[in-house]
């Protein structure tokens, strides 16, 4: 414990970040390189993201491939993503703004249409998870927009992602699934799982139903769509200081990556990796 102080104190950030996608990288790959490729449906989707972002880095393949086959897909964002400005001179106004301006150019590089990006606004950095106040409120919220769209299968962060906002989303999901009681698949994506999971993720990782979708003849359109939020001119400088670094990984990094390791090479980020659970499970 006390080198490991003593490597995150005298270490430069650079390449403390680095390392650690390097980690995520191999621990992803291990883990998915074991598990067979999937294609994807028909059903109409439902995409529910935490944050203005999420919904690009983890299933903007899945969306491309379903929106060119003329598979409805929906995107349903829990929160706008306001707290990236926290602790910064910054108007919360100004970062909403970016924000879903930034959403709505990737979701359109996807073929996703404004009508079709819904927004519960809710705080953010704050989601409620089972048992806390707002938590049945936030579930109705949800339910409404399931309602409204019918969807054959919903997609939300996996259980595992460690970031608190999304481990709440995947229990609103849950709930208002449960609450609808109609057919339709549950489905886990990851986004920080890989990073933020503790060791031994590969042992306690359940990945009996789980499967990386191969994305490659919509590789480019996903970078497309990750460069909605990489490269669009930032009115808020919180947002321009969080994509920074991971711009610079991608685009440095990017095609190294693909070499060392080529069970990534489908997707431009991570496998987009789901498990499949009925609502009732």
């Amino acid at each position: 414990m006390r080198f490991r102080r003593i490597f995150l104190e005298f270490t430069p950030n650079l390449i403390i970040l680095a390392a650690t996608d390097l980690r995520c990288l191999l621990r992803s790959t291990l883990i998915s390189s074991r598990i067979g490729y999937q294609n994807t449906n028909v059903k109409p989707a439902l995409i529910v993201a935490p944050h203005p972002d999420d919904e690009t880095f983890s299933c903007a393949g899945l969306i491309r491939l379903k929106r060119a086959a003329g598979v409805p897909v929906r995107i349903l964002v829990l929160t706008d993503g306001e707290a990236v400005g926290v602790g910064r001179c910054e108007r919360p106004e100004t970062v909403r703004t970016d924000r879903q301006r930034e959403l709505l150019d990737a979701c359109q590089r996807l073929g996703v249409k404004a009508d079709s990006v819904r927004w519960l606004h809710l705080p953010d950095g704050k989601l409620p998870r089972s048992g806390q106040p707002g938590f049945d409120e936030a579930a109705q919220a949800l339910l409404t927009e399931i309602k409204a769209f019918a969807p054959g299968e919903v997609y939300c962060p996996h259980w595992h992602d460690g970031h608190s906002d999304h481990i709440a989303s995947n229990q609103l999901t849950h709930q208002a699934l449960l609450l609808w009681s109609h057919p339709c698949g549950l489905l886990y994506y990851p986004v920080w799982m890989w990073y933020h999971a503790s060791s031994g993720l590969r042992k306690r990782l359940d990945t009996s139903g789980a499967w990386p979708l191969d994305i490659t003849t919509v590789l480019a359109d996903k970078q497309r769509a990750m460069a909605a939020y990489l490269d669009a001119p930032k009115t808020s400088e919180a947002i321009h200081s969080a994509v920074a670094y991971r711009g610079l990984f991608y685009r440095f990094f990017g095609a190294v990556m693909k070499r060392i390791f080529p069970a990534l090479a489908d997707d431009g980020n991570l496998a987009v990796q789901v498990i499949k659970h009925a609502p009732n499970d």
